[in-house]
């Protein structure tokens, strides 16, 4: 786990089209990142997925083949929320359903160290009761990645009533460092 206030192992809980996209993204942005899903045929596909999207951005000068080939090595997958204990941060991007949701984010706050910050890729769902669920409101915050997130570079984060001011920086400082645009919401 790294000093507190910065992360440097990211989880994302999802491989559908915004795991993987936010998967690209940490991955892209220098952070090891664990993609979690249920679903083996598809996390085997997050591999080839990513490899092709990585091939295509050098191909057309976006990055480096070392840049690719580094951002590719960050990239795992797993089927066990377990993995993601000493994650600094993890990315809830599954189905947009607040049961389903909060079932995932109450698992997680089991899981992960009490100093991971749990963060949901919901755009209409309140953080709030997401960060309740999870079981950390203090360490809760909403990062919503615009589609497609490996493209776009605007996210918005949006701090639950509980959030707390280290929290949201920390947050806020990973977006930057992965390469993309904060907006507080």
């Amino acid at each position: 786990m790294a000093e507190p206030g910065r992360v440097a192992k990211v989880g994302v809980v999802g491989a559908g089209t915004m795991g993987f996209g936010i998967a690209i993204v940490a991955a892209r942005g220098g952070f090891e990142t664990l993609v979690v899903d249920n679903d083996r045929d598809r996390l085997g596909r997050i591999a080839a997925d990513a490899q092709s999207f990585f091939q295509k951005s050098v191909r057309i000068g976006k990055m480096s083949e070392k840049a690719a080939t580094e951002s590719l090595s960050r990239l795992r997958s797993t089927t066990d929320l377990a993995d993601l204990a000493d994650c600094g941060l993890v990315i809830e991007a599954v189905f947009e359903n607040i049961g389903v949701k909060s079932d995932v984010l109450a698992a997680l706050g089991k899981v992960c160290d009490p100093r991971t910050i749990l963060a949901s890729n919901t755009s209409t769902l309140s953080i709030t009761q997401l960060g309740a669920a999870s079981g950390r409101g203090d360490r809760f915050v909403g990062l919503h990645f615009c589609l497609p997130a490996q493209v776009m570079k605007l996210v918005e984060v949006t701090p639950g009533l509980r959030t707390s001011n280290e929290t949201l920086a920390a947050a806020w400082q990973f977006c930057e460092q992965a390469g993309q645009v904060p907006i507080k919401t």
